[in-house]
Formats: C-alpha cells, structure tokens, sequence
C-alpha cells in the first residue's frame, strides 16, 4: 500500500511538472506573439503606408528621401526587434528562428527595393529598374512564403498548448 502511494505521488509530481512546463511554454507562446504583433505587424502597416505614399511621388529621388527618411529606419526597427528577442522555450526558439529567417529574407527584399528606387532616382534605365524591383519582389516572395510557414507553426502551438487566441 505504501508503494502505492509513493508510485501516485511520483505520478502527480511528474503530471504538475508537465501542467506546469506546459503552462510556461503556453504563456511564452502568447507573450511571444503579442510583442510580435505589437512590434512587427504594427509597424510593417505604417511601413505600407509610407511606401505607398513615396510611390506617388513623381520624381524617384524624392521618392527615395521619402523612403530613406521615414520608412527605412522602420525596416531597421523591426530587424532590431526581432534580434533582440530571447525566447527560453525551446517551442518558441524553434519560432523565433523561422520569423528570423523569414525577416531576413524581407529585410534584404526592403533594402533592394529601396536601392533600385535610388538608383531609379540616379537615372538608370526603366529595364534596369524592373530587373532590380523583381529581383527585391523575389525575396519578399520568399519571405511571404517562410511567413506563411512561421504563422501555420504559431497556429499549430497555440492548438498544441490551448493558447486562446484574440480574434479582434
């Protein structure tokens, strides 16, 4: 009987060690994706915004100041953050590390957007231009792709750890 009672306590202390890594990693898992949210999507909004705006400009060099002044240092932001970022599950890290790759990816899609904007404003050719732009588009492509598979994996852990998502 008294075996009994040691094997049920061993039993419910590995169940509460388990409820209770479960409940760290969900509660890392939200944390996660709400900074992420807030710092990332927030921003890559406004950056749409600015972009838009400089693409209605007439003159590529002012095109490229507008880009240059408002919407690179919000490309720099967002890399910044998600550099910053320290995960200590090992589920989130698996995260982190695919929306680093994906942003990687988008960062260099940015940067080569912005180049061929300059070098627009700097009188190269419209067939030089497309070449760049597509090349810049290829990245993005890619890091819409690698987004797609960060967002599937967030979905499947918040499923995995029955993580309440805000639907606002």
């Amino acid at each position: 009987m008294k075996g009994k009672k040691v094997l049920f306590l061993i039993g419910l202390s590995i169940v509460m060690l388990l409820a209770a890594c479960a409940s760290e990693q969900a509660k890392e898992i939200v944390e996660y994706h709400n900074s992420y949210l807030k710092n990332v999507n927030d921003k890559g909004e406004e950056l749409d915004k600015i972009i838009k705006q400089s693409l209605q400009e007439a003159n590529p060099k002012a095109a490229y100041q507008m880009q240059k002044e408002k919407a690179m240092p919000i490309v720099k932001d967002i890399a910044e953050y998600l550099k910053s970022q320290d995960p200590k599950t090992d589920v989130v890290k698996e995260l982190h590390r695919m929306r680093l790759n994906q942003f990687e990816k988008w960062e260099k899609g940015m940067n080569m957007k912005f180049d061929a904007v300059k070098k627009m404003g700097e009188g190269i050719g419209e067939q030089k231009a497309k070449e760049l732009v597509n090349k810049a588009n290829e990245q993005l492509k890619k890091a819409i792709e690698l987004g797609k598979k960060a967002d599937e994996k967030f979905l499947n852990l918040a499923e995995e750890y029955n993580v309440q998502l805000d639907t606002e």
